[in-house]
This record gives C-alpha cells, sequence and structure tokens, in this order.
C-alpha cells in the first residue's frame, strides 16, 4: 500500500512528466521523445546552449522516493552578463566591456593592496567611480556574485550611506545581498532613525532567509501598526523552526499577547538591546569597552548615555576609547570636559596643574582653560598641549577635528608668527581656492582652461595657445617643463593645432610610460588600468605627484581616451591656486 505522501509525490511527478512532454512536443515541431537518446544526442551536439538531461523515472525503478536528474555540466556554455552599478559607462568615457578580458585574480590582488591604504579624497572618488560604472563583470575567476561583494564591502568599510542606497534603488539584485541592508538597518537604528531603518525592510528580497532581518521586518510592522501582517509573518517564521525565546517574548508583548516582558538586557547585537530599551520599564546600561559600537551610537544619539561620576577615570577612558573609534560622538567627549569641576586657581595655572591629575582630567582642565582664555598666544598653545594630551593615550582622532575648529576661530591676523606655520598644517583645508593663471609658464596659462571647462571651443582653445606660445617663445630662458609637456601631449590628443616650430615629439621622446600599464592599456582593460592609476595616487593628493607620474598617468588616460578622467586629474594637477 502507498503511504498518502508517497501518493502525493507520485502524482506531482506525473503531471511535472505530462508538461515537460507537451513541452518538449510541441517546440519547434521537434522529436518528443524524451527516451530516444541516439536522436537527441543529434540535436544536442549541434548546440551547446542546449541542456542534456536525463531523468531517471520513479515509476520504472518503483521506488518514489528517488528521483534524480542528471545535468551534463560538461555541455553547459554559461555566461555571466550581471551589469549592476550606479553611473552609465559614457558619464567617464568608459564602456560595458571596461573588465570583461581581466582576469578576476589580478582585480583581487590589486584591490587587496588598495584596501591598505588610506586613500586620497581624489584617489577614492576615482575608485568609486570605476567601480560602480555600469559594466560587465570579468569572464574569468571572479563571477558576478563575487564581484559586487567587492563592491558592497567597499561602500560598507568606507560608511558610504547613501551611495549603498542608490546601488540598491538602481539594481534589485542587489536586495539578496543580506549584509548590504543590515548595514543600513543598523546605521539607521542606531541613528535612533527608526523610521528611515524600517523603510531599508523594502530592499530586502523575498528570497533572503536571514534570521536578523526577518526579526527586524516583524518588529517594523508592529512599529507601523500592521499587526495582523506580523503575527502571520512570525506564525510562518515559527513553522520554518525559528527559536529565540528573547524575541519570542518580547514580540508577544509588543503584539499585546502578553501583560508583562523580561526586563533583562540583551546587547549582543543591535536589535536584541533596541527591543530590550523598548520595552523596558526602567533602563539603565553602562557600556563598556566591548560593547558594540552600534550600540555606543545608539546610546549617544537616543541621549541615553548619563555620567554622572567624573571622578571615576576608567568611566571617562571608555567614552574616550569609543570616541576614537567612531562609536561615541566625539562632541560628546567635550561636553562631558566641560562639566568637571575645577576652581579658578587650577584654570589659570593649568599648565603647571594638569601634570599631577589623570590623564582624562589633565585634558579636561586644558580644554575648559584654553575655552576662557582671551590671550591668542596662550590659546594656541594650550590647543597644541591638548593634542600632545591626547596623543598620549592614542586617542588624537577624537580631538583633530575640534582643534582645526578652534585654530580657524582665531583671525589670521592675530596668529603670532611663530605659530603660523604650525597653525596652517593643522587646518582642515578646502579646495575652494580660485585658480590663478598666469600666462608666463604654458601649464598655468589660460590655455588649461581647455581641461577644466565643460564645454569646450578648439578654435578659442588653438586662439589661447597661440597667445600664450607668442610669450613663451620670446623668453629665451624658458625652458619647457614636463607639466608643459603634458599640457601638449593631452591637446594634441583632443585634436588641437599646434605650431609647426614647436618640435614636440622631440620634448617627449625621452619620457616612458611603465610597461605593465602600457600593455594594459594595448589591451584596453580599462578598469584593470584605473585600478592600478587610484594604487599609484594612493594617499597622495594629485598635486603632490612628480610631474613624471603625471606624465604617464595622463599619457595612458589618452591612450585609452579617458578624457573626463584625465581632466580631473589635470584640473588638481596644473592651477595654482589662491
Amino acid at each position: 500500500m502507498i503511504s498518502l505522501s508517497h501518493l502525493s509525490k507520485l502524482i506531482f511527478f506525473l503531471i511535472f512528466l505530462n508538461i515537460l512532454t507537451f513541452n518538449l512536443a510541441t517546440a519547434e515541431n521537434e522529436a518528443a521523445d524524451i527516451w530516444e537518446q541516439n536522436n537527441n544526442q543529434e540535436e544536442n551536439n549541434e548546440s551547446n546552449s542546449e541542456k542534456n538531461i536525463t531523468i531517471e523515472s520513479p515509476i520504472l525503478s518503483g521506488d518514489i522516493e528517488k528521483i534524480v536528474i542528471k545535468i551534463d555540466e560538461d555541455n553547459l556554455e554559461t555566461q555571466d552578463e550581471s551589469i549592476i552599478g550606479i553611473f552609465d559607462p559614457e558619464e567617464n568615457n568608459f564602456n560595458l566591456n571596461m573588465w570583461s578580458s581581466t582576469d578576476g585574480k589580478e582585480i583581487k590582488k590589486v584591490f587587496n593592496r588598495i584596501n591598505k591604504l588610506k586613500l586620497s579624497k581624489i584617489s577614492e572618488d576615482l575608485l568609486f567611480q570605476v567601480l560602480f560604472t555600469n559594466a560587465y563583470p570579468p569572464k574569468k575567476n571572479l563571477n558576478s556574485e563575487e564581484f559586487l561583494e567587492i563592491k558592497i564591502n567597499w561602500l560598507i568599510n568606507k560608511k558610504r550611506i547613501k551611495d549603498l542606497e542608490v546601488l540598491l534603488k538602481n539594481n534589485p539584485e542587489v536586495g539578496k545581498n543580506s549584509k548590504a541592508i543590515k548595514f543600513l538597518i543598523n546605521e539607521y537604528l542606531s541613528s535612533a532613525n527608526i523610521k528611515s531603518a524600517c523603510e531599508k525592510t523594502n530592499f530586502i528580497d523575498s528570497k533572503i532567509k536571514n534570521n536578523y532581518l526577518e526579526k527586524f521586518s516583524i518588529y517594523c510592522l508592529i512599529n507601523n501598526d500592521r499587526k495582523d501582517e506580523a503575527q502571520l509573518v512570525f506564525d510562518l517564521l515559527l513553522e520554518r523552526g525559528f527559536k529565540d525565546k528573547f524575541y519570542e517574548d518580547k514580540i508577544n508583548y509588543l503584539l499585546g499577547i502578553k501583560n508583562e516582558t523580561s526586563q533583562k538586557i540583551i546587547d549582543n547585537n543591535l536589535l536584541n538591546f533596541y527591543i530590550s530599551y523598548i520595552t523596558s520599564e526602567n533602563f539603565k546600561y553602562e557600556p563598556s569597552d566591548k560593547t558594540d559600537p552600534y550600540i555606543w551610537k545608539y546610546l549617544s544619539s537616543a541621549n541615553l548615555i548619563e555620567v554622572n561620576n567624573f571622578e571615576d577615570e576608567d568611566v571617562i577612558l571608555t567614552y574616550e576609547q569609543a570616541a576614537s573609534q567612531d562609536s561615541f560622538n566625539k562632541d560628546e567627549i567635550f561636553n562631558i570636559y566641560l562639566k568637571v569641576n575645577f576652581n579658578f586657581n587650577q584654570l589659570s595655572n593649568a599648565e603647571e596643574i594638569y601634570k599631577n591629575l589623570p590623564n582624562y582630567k589633565a585634558r579636561a582642565l586644558i580644554y575648559q582653560s584654553m575655552q576662557l582664555s582671551d590671550n591668542i598666544e596662550r590659546k594656541i598653545s594650550l590647543a597644541f598641549l591638548l593634542k600632545d594630551l591626547f596623543n598620549k593615550d592614542k586617542i588624537y582622532s577624537v580631538y583633530a577635528d575640534e582643534l582645526s575648529n578652534i585654530l580657524q576661530s582665531i583671525n589670521s591676523e592675530d596668529i603670532p608668527e611663530e605659530y603660523f606655520e604650525v597653525v596652517e598644517q593643522h587646518l582642515v583645508k578646502k579646495n575652494d581656492k580660485k585658480i590663478k593663471f598666469d600666462n608666463e609658464i604654458l601649464h598655468r596659462s589660460k590655455v588649461i582652461k581647455h581641461f577644466l571647462s565643460q564645454d569646450v571651443v578648439k578654435s578659442r582653445t588653438e586662439k589661447d595657445f597661440k597667445s600664450v606660445y607668442k610669450k613663451i617663445k620670446r623668453n629665451k630662458k624658458y625652458f619647457i617643463s614636463i607639466k608643459d609637456i603634458v599640457v601638449l601631449d593631452s591637446l594634441v590628443a583632443d585634436g588641437i593645432s599646434l605650431p609647426e616650430d614647436l618640435k614636440y615629439n622631440q620634448l617627449s621622446s625621452e619620457l616612458t610610460v611603465p610597461k605593465n600599464l602600457y600593455d594594459l592599456a594595448s589591451q584596453n582593460q580599462i578598469g584593470l588600468v584605473m585600478l592600478k592609476i587610484v594604487e599609484i595616487i594612493g594617499e597622495d593628493n594629485v598635486n603632490n605627484l612628480d610631474p613624471e607620474t603625471i606624465y604617464f598617468l595622463t599619457k595612458i588616460l589618452n591612450e585609452l581616451k579617458l578624457k573626463k578622467i584625465r581632466n580631473i586629474i589635470l584640473s588638481e594637477a596644473l592651477p595654482a591656486r589662491t
């Protein structure tokens, strides 16, 4: 006798077999007998894209439990054509095949080296544009999922929240990556922005089975007053075998099924901590150096930090360490410093008194004294003394921005001469200075407007060049520099006519391009070339690169016709700014 479960399986298989037979029978009037393997073999040999499928029937074998479908993968030719990105290729003169001919192993090697660098702003911007241009993934040693993982990990490590959201909006497939969505949820939840955190659940692909995301989605349904839906989803989760006594207790309480809930605080992740807090009657929690950074951030964002004991050095140091790791709001550290009590004598003689105080209290004393001081020289002296005290405990990152703000608040005309250079070094500089053109020097003349402007008129550039060239030609002492050659090389690449008496080829003949870069460019491996350019620029600003490097970078970019990227580099490398 066949059991009910076996009978249902048999019925299912018969239906499946009938559908399969019908489809094969009607497809382009081809032979329908799947058992005639000789005929099918001939058809399979005509097309490498068709699957060679053998079905061992449970009816013939007499065993309903054994359904075997064998696929001859050797005859399959797969092509991974997933295109995931943000930018259209033409935005930066790239193309859809910029990665296609590159070995994935090489991409991973270069990217691993890049990840060890603290990239300058221009390097990071270039890398972002390269990684997130819509293009096919490499065909060798790096599939689309692995390539996407590299991209997502980079966005997460750089905390580029908005860019990750754009990626998800433009590419629904990214919703299959639970790490990306969990990151966004935790970022918004830790900022006490529950509404935005819950909105991110809309990105979750329906096929994802991730307890953290599913648990948070259920909470969001409750938070949005959709308790019936929450109950249904929760029941389905339980039917799948989900077990979490803490979470079940909290959800049943939030659903109104239970009138009481445990007051235990679980801090093994942000979600558990958050629901512990919102269901607590008398919430009390003291973070430690082992507390999750997201929980630190939530405590700060939700104003749940209460420092009542300013005499406990260990407590204050814990907060300072958390701030240095970006887990705690740095501004809050200075608010804590202002709450530490000092008398007038201590504040007046801070330069001596601090030496006998605990480290955190010394920092608090110097900070308060600096804030109260009207003497510019003393204020600056205390500011840099405070820097030394932060460095002493290896937490200077807490103070870097505050130091810059303090120095910027001082009128530059009031800064004593002996402090001017060191003050300049510690200001967080913004590249908003105007470009100063100098028509006595080719690479700083009005000619370079050609690379700075969005709307280039060739005739205008040629006119500007003739004007500048006349000046430098009259100067018998003028020496054509490497940066001048960079300008000439790029103008020629853009189809600009140069004077016949300018021996352009002779000028550039002694300059070289690294062979490995030239070879990659000749193979049209645009993506890999760009990664190597990012690596070369690395931690530097372009204006700090030597002229030889600027030459071969722009030479390669000209060869690849990547003029927009080239212009970005030239706009940083050539002009003088005031």
